[in-house]
């Protein structure tokens, strides 16, 4: 069966980019981006939207690319998908001929947390929230309603199974776990 972990970095008010082009490293501290390549080298694939793909186009990694103006194979390891037309367990066939999927990780942005949320296929959670304030852009959630990171997993479910600071600045790091 397969696990899907979602790797967030988030603003203290709860956002994951000021825009919808804006990576997280322009943003996040060293530390965050260690454990970032940490989870995308310990995947079998990365399912992402086409925003956050182009945000940091890598040609060389193994991803599934939610979009609903393209589909099929755009380079030997990346599948563009209409998430409308697929679930979480029909993602491991459709990339089996290439690599098996077991390990996926959730990449973003709101819409592909969303879909995962839907389909109760987040399970595990590695969320590191950054010392910095954007008052407004893109939620972890659509209609999220707290601005607290941590209370926005926490209301829908997740639990808290480790936290620790990153770095002198402040940086917090945890992991949940999926309802």
């Amino acid at each position: 069966m397969v696990q899907f972990t979602l790797a967030v970095a988030t603003s203290v008010d709860g956002f994951i980019s000021r825009s919808t082009d804006e990576p997280p490293q322009v943003w996040a501290s060293p530390e965050e981006q260690a454990l970032f390549f940490h989870d995308v080298d310990a995947a079998d694939w990365s399912v992402m939207g086409r925003n956050t793909h182009l945000a940091a186009d890598r040609p060389d990694r193994r991803r599934i690319i939610f979009s609903t103006k393209t589909e099929g194979w755009k380079r030997a390891a990346q599948l563009w998908l209409d998430p409308a037309k697929v679930t979480p367990n029909a993602l491991v066939a459709r990339v089996k001929s290439v690599h098996p999927l077991e390990n996926g990780l959730i990449l973003g942005g709101t819409r592909v947390h969303d879909w995962f949320l839907r389909h109760g296929a987040i399970h595990r959670v590695h969320l590191t929230i950054e010392p910095v304030v954007f008052e407004t852009g893109l939620p972890i959630f659509t209609g999220q309603i707290s601005r607290d990171p941590v209370q926005v997993f926490l209301s829908r479910g997740f639990s808290i199974e480790n936290e620790r600071l990153l770095n002198a600045e402040g940086t917090r790091y945890l992991e949940l776990t999926g309802p």
